[in-house]
């Protein structure tokens, strides 16, 4: 019986991004029950999770980023054959045999969003890869990248998709989660997001004469410059800042928003994307990063620098609701090829070949 140990840490500090994927992605190895290998999941002994693991927990005191994790983690990974660490490195202190997911490289595309100290644990953390047994992207994009710059090799490289993380939306909502017609963006405010052109492009749209821009998500790098700058540009009034929402509420507003825009410079992997398209919600995102393999020809493309192109998409989608339901019905077929039981088979073969 080999021991695969996956990191869960994160948890503790991260319900959306990373600690979303930890949690789905246990859940649903969980329901694999394989046969040969024995998981666990390292989790924070001072709590923060979600709720309860499916697969056996570990509880651990050895911080993700802080100073003892050298010291404190070879202890936590005791009799394991093989660890997997979904913060785009190996952490210091581990000699353990390794998977690592690279979520994200728009650290390396464009560094200029990043503060200083995110860039630099990305940094680092990138250059463990080679030491790692296999790596997990979420895109050909990202598996592009990394091995282009020589940051991996192409035989270690696998790439195996995110999947929806939000629960399904009820049948039949009735209660409207904002009374009038909107468009819908998800995310941290960060620079990447593109925040302030989708602002502006939507506030010279003829769409946003009968609706608004709801923008959902928590305060990141520079959010607070963002935030000022659109509440400083004209049709500011046409945009509102929801902060961060519930799972629940995000659900009732992406099925119920008449579209979602997602004109971010780059991405993880889009999730957003996919999660409005499993709600038949249609989507216009930017040609940039991975969304483009993501959303495939089941979604408006424009480039992510092209306000005028974004104002003329937001229009033609707002003012023909029947290419809004031909998107929304071709957006839920693609968004079916995704499923955590599919990124938990592929995972699994990975542990497989590495354990």
């Amino acid at each position: 019986m080999r021991t695969v140990a996956l990191d869960g840490r994160m948890l503790r500090h991260d319900r959306a991004g990373i600690g979303r994927y930890i949690w789905r992605l246990q859940e649903a190895l969980a329901a694999l029950a394989p046969d040969g290998i024995d998981l666990l999941m390292l989790v924070d002994r001072r709590g923060g999770l979600p709720g309860r693991p499916a697969l056996r927990a570990r509880p651990v005191l050895a911080p993700v980023r802080g100073r003892p994790e050298r010291i404190l983690l070879p202890h936590a990974l005791r009799g394991a054959d093989l660890a997997h660490f979904p913060d785009h490195g190996i952490p210091d202190g581990s000699s353990c045999p390794a998977v690592v997911t690279v979520h994200d490289i728009s650290f390396l595309t464009h560094p200029e969003t990043h503060s200083d100290s995110s860039r630099r644990h990305y940094e680092r953390a990138i250059q463990t890869l080679r030491r790692a047994r296999a790596v997990i992207v979420l895109s050909r994009h990202a598996r592009a990248a990394l091995v282009g710059r020589g940051l991996a090799e192409a035989a270690q490289v696998s790439v195996i998709p995110n999947a929806p993380g939000l629960p399904a939306p009820a049948e039949g909502l009735k209660s409207r989660a904002w009374p009038a017609p909107y468009a819908l963006m998800v995310g941290t405010i960060q620079p990447r997001k593109n925040i302030a052109l989708a602002a502006r492009a939507f506030a010279t749209s003829a769409f946003a004469r009968q609706a608004t821009l709801l923008i959902a998500g928590s305060i990141g790098y520079r959010g607070p410059e963002i935030v000022r700058a659109v509440r400083n540009q004209r049709g500011a009034e046409t945009v509102r800042f929801l902060g961060r929402v519930s799972d629940d509420l995000l659900v009732r507003l992406m099925a119920q928003a008449e579209f979602l825009l997602m004109p971010s410079l780059d991405e993880g992997f889009g999730l957003p994307a996919v999660e409005a398209m499993s709600c038949g919600t249609p989507v216009i995102a930017a040609r940039a990063g991975p969304v483009p393999e993501v959303v495939g020809d089941d979604a408006v493309l424009i480039e992510p620098d092209n306000s005028e192109e974004l104002t003329a998409a937001i229009d033609r989608l707002g003012d023909d609701a029947e290419l809004r339901v031909a998107l929304g019905a071709r957006g839920r077929v693609r968004s079916a090829e995704f499923s955590w039981e599919r990124t938990a088979r592929a995972t699994l073969a990975v542990y497989e070949a590495h354990a």
